[in-house]
């Protein structure tokens, strides 16, 4: 596991890639009742582990729709006994790729695939040990970009909200990577990206497909082959009301309207890591001496029921010890939540955290489908408008209502309140 080494306040990272690809036949979720029949590339759980002595935090990202918090749960306390680490330091996103396997309990008319599952966990313990075994010293840096191909997709016409593609809608086209190079030869070991936009771009066709994140990643280890492709890990971000143009908006990609297929994929994939390779180039050091972690729970209402769903909010710190305060602002903090947040989330959070604990909103990375899957995490806005993710949807995540206008106003609170407790935690040396 994490051996001692070199500058005990520089965090040492692992990183690992499992192919957790299912076969063909296998029953997929994201639209209609389906059978996967060929595949179009692979998926993969991407691991890094990430300490000094011993492991602080691991991250786990899986090419599915989504995982429910039972699954999570157990897996993360087997992770968590298996690298001698806390269940709440352990993170297991989701890129919600709708051409993957059927992994959630229920979606729909598709039940949840099992074997597959039972399967996919133990691929999610032998990404997590290759990682922890095999850590190096590593660099860190932090680098911003701008990908203008998500769009918001709530478009009202005639009095309703339709799905669609609002170039006026709220949206965030950053594109962030936390790259972390060898710093025995200065190249990369693993690159973490976040972006927000729906995996749907290859749904037309029922193929297993990772999506435009697994083109994306595929791009990103071509372009930076040598000595070896780096470990991509990819965080989806606010995306609960965020699509793709190319398919959806006539205006930008008028060949390609309403065509959903590998296509479509490959291409937003290639100009996905094209924003990346320049976030990654432009990238700046930023000081990684602690990496701490720490979940709340989260309760949150159902509209119109009196009811709650129980869940959690999980907030990751990286960067320079809380004790020296004249850094604390370069640190990287990744707000962890369990569902499909709209995108208003992300802008919200940050500013909440800057106010609270004084951190950079740029460095504020917001994630949703992140260790439990719930619905849709909508506005107050959102509620009151209508549409499809406040109307229709929670019957396909089979619960009773959607969530209440309180729901935004609860998630803001637990960030902040897990927020406040890193920050003012004073944390040795790992």
């Amino acid at each position: 596991m994490m051996n001692g080494g070199g500058d005990r306040r520089q965090l040492r990272a692992g990183a690992a890639t499992v192919d957790v690809t299912p076969p063909c036949g296998c029953p997929m979720q994201g639209y209609e009742m389906r059978r996967a029949e060929g595949i179009a590339d692979s998926l993969c759980v991407s691991a890094l582990a990430v300490g000094a002595d011993r492991p602080a935090w691991l991250l786990l990202t899986v090419d599915c729709i989504g995982l429910d918090r039972r699954f999570t749960a157990r897996a993360r306390a087997k992770l968590a006994e298996s690298i001698a680490m806390p269940p709440d330091a352990v993170t297991i996103a989701c890129s919600h790729t709708h051409s993957g396997p059927a992994t959630l309990p229920r979606l729909g008319d598709v039940e949840a695939d099992q074997q597959y599952l039972a399967w996919l966990e133990q691929h999610l313990l032998a990404a997590a040990r290759a990682a922890a075994e095999n850590v190096v010293d590593v660099e860190w840096r932090f680098g911003t970009g701008l990908l203008s191909e998500n769009v918001n997709r709530r478009v009202r016409c005639g009095g309703r909200i339709e799905l669609g593609a609002d170039p006026a809608g709220p949206v965030d086209s950053r594109l962030r990577v936390v790259r972390l190079d060898r710093k025995a030869d200065s190249s990369p070991l693993a690159l973490i990206v976040h972006y927000a936009c729906h995996a749907t771009a290859s749904g037309g066709v029922p193929q297993i497909s990772a999506d435009w994140p697994g083109s994306m990643r595929s791009a990103l280890r071509a372009l930076y082959d040598q000595p070896e492709p780096p470990v991509v890990c990819f965080l989806q971000g606010c995306a609960g009301d965020i699509t793709h143009r190319i398919a959806r908006d006539r205006d930008s990609w008028p060949e390609h309207f309403g065509q959903h297929t590998g296509v479509q994929s490959h291409i937003l994939g290639r100009l996905g890591a094209a924003a990346a390779l320049v976030a990654s180039e432009r990238s700046v050091a930023v000081p990684a001496e602690t990496a701490v972690a720490v979940s709340q729970p989260l309760s949150l209402r159902y509209r119109w029921r009196p009811a709650f769903e129980r869940t959690e909010v999980q907030v990751v710190r990286i960067g320079a010890s809380v004790s020296d305060g004249a850094r604390a602002d370069s640190a990287i903090w990744m707000i962890m939540l369990p569902g499909e947040p709209f995108a208003a989330y992300g802008p919200h959070i940050a500013e909440r955290l800057r106010r609270a604990v004084g951190v950079d909103e740029q460095h504020v990375l917001v994630c949703g489908y992140s260790n439990d899957s719930v619905g849709y995490l909508p506005t107050r806005a959102a509620l009151r408008d209508g549409g499809y993710e406040v109307a229709r949807a929670h019957h396909l995540y089979g619960r009773p209502a959607p969530f209440a206008a309180s729901t935004e106003r609860r998630v803001l609170a637990r960030a902040v309140a897990a927020a406040s407790e890193l920050r003012h935690r004073h944390v040795l040396s790992l």
